[in-house]
C-alpha cells in the first residue's frame, strides 16, 4: 500500500525534474545577481571618476570671459565653431579660414594679429590661449606653446607669398590712415576696408539709400551687424542728405523712411488735414506717436516746404 504513494509514473518523473531544474536556475540567479550588480557599480564609478577628472582638467585650462570660453587652441587646426567660441568675430573667422584654405599657416603667435579685421583689443584677450603646434623632424607634432615669448622669438616670421590668393586679397585692402567718405563710397570702395566684404558693403549702401544719407558715423550701428572697427576707416564730409517733405508725402511714402513707422506717418498726415501745413518740427512732439528721441534723429531728414 505504502509503495503506491512513493511510486511515480514516467510522466510525473519528467514533471518533477523540470520543476527541480527551474528551482536550481532560480537559486543560481538569486545568488549571482548581487555580485554582477557590484561589478557594474564599480565600472560605472570608475567611468564617472574618469569623466570628472577630464572635466576638471578642462575647467582648469578654460576661462569664461564676456560670454566666451577662452581655452587653448591652435589657429592652424581649429574649426569655425571653436574660433567663434573663443571670441573671434564671424568676419575674422571667415578671413582665417580663407587664409588657411589658400595655403597659409600661422608660424608665430603674433601672426594671428595680422588677420584683417581683427581688433587689437580682441587679439590681446585671446593671445594667451593661442597654441602653435609645429611639425617635428620625424613627422611628430611638438607643442611649444608653454613659452609664448620663446616661440615668438625663435620661430621664423611668416612672409606671405605673392602667389597666394589671400596675399592678393590683403594687398587690395586700404592701409591704416586711409579714410572712406561714407556718403560717396560705392560697394567696391567700401570693400577695400579691412573686414568688409561684398555682403557688408551692400548692407551699408542699401541702408544709406533708405536713410537719404548718413549724417553721423554712429548710424552705421543701425545698418545691422558690422565689424566693430569700421568707424576707424570712414568719415562724413559735408553730408548732402535727401530730405522727406512732411507736408507733401503720403502715408506710404513717409513710412518708407527707416525712422518712421506706419502710425507715425499716419499721425503726420492726419495732423496736416486738421491744421494745414506743419511749420515746425517740434509740433510733432504734441503727437502721442513721437518722443523727443524720435524728433532728434528725424530732424536732419525733415523738410517743411
Amino acid at each position: 500500500m505504502w509503495r503506491e504513494w512513493f511510486t511515480l509514473s514516467n510522466r510525473d518523473m519528467r514533471a518533477a525534474m523540470l520543476v527541480g531544474s527551474l528551482i536550481l536556475v532560480l537559486v543560481i540567479v538569486l545568488f549571482a545577481a548581487p555580485l554582477w550588480r557590484s561589478n557594474q557599480v564599480v565600472e560605472v564609478h570608475a567611468d564617472s571618476l574618469a569623466v570628472a577628472a577630464l572635466m576638471t582638467s578642462q575647467e582648469k585650462s578654460s576661462v569664461v570671459e564676456n560670454g566666451f570660453l577662452l581655452r587653448p587652441f591652435d589657429p592652424n587646426q581649429a574649426d569655425s565653431l571653436e574660433l567663434l567660441s573663443v571670441g573671434f568675430p564671424p568676419y575674422v573667422v571667415r578671413n582665417i579660414l580663407r587664409y588657411r584654405a589658400a595655403g597659409g599657416m600661422f608660424r608665430r603667435v603674433d601672426d594671428v594679429a595680422r588677420v584683417y579685421g581683427l581688433h587689437d583689443t580682441i587679439f590681446a584677450r585671446i593671445r594667451p590661449y593661442i597654441r602653435i603646434l609645429q611639425q617635428g623632424g620625424a613627422g611628430t607634432v611638438q607643442n611649444r606653446s608653454d613659452n609664448v615669448d620663446r616661440i615668438t622669438d625663435e620661430t621664423i616670421p611668416y612672409q606671405p607669398s605673392s602667389e597666394h590668393p589671400y596675399a592678393e586679397y590683403m594687398r587690395n585692402k586700404y592701409k591704416p590712415g586711409k579714410f572712406v567718405n561714407l556718403n560717396m563710397a560705392d560697394t567696391a570702395e567700401l570693400m577695400k576696408i579691412p573686414g568688409i566684404g561684398p555682403v557688408y558693403a551692400q548692407q551699408i549702401v542699401d541702408y544709406r539709400q533708405a536713410l537719404g544719407g548718413f549724417h553721423c558715423i554712429s548710424q552705421l550701428r543701425e545698418a545691422g551687424t558690422l565689424p566693430e572697427h569700421i568707424g576707424d576707416w570712414v568719415h562724413i564730409n559735408a553730408p548732402n542728405l535727401k530730405k522727406i517733405s512732411v507736408n507733401k508725402l503720403s502715408v506710404k511714402q513717409l513710412r518708407s523712411h527707416p525712422y518712421l513707422n506706419y502710425y507715425q506717418a499716419k499721425a503726420i498726415v492726419d495732423l496736416r488735414r486738421r491744421e494745414g501745413c506743419i511749420k515746425s518740427v517740434r509740433r510733432l512732439l504734441f503727437l502721442d506717436e513721437f518722443t523727443e528721441a524720435d524728433i532728434e534723429r528725424l530732424t536732419p531728414y525733415l523738410s517743411l516746404e
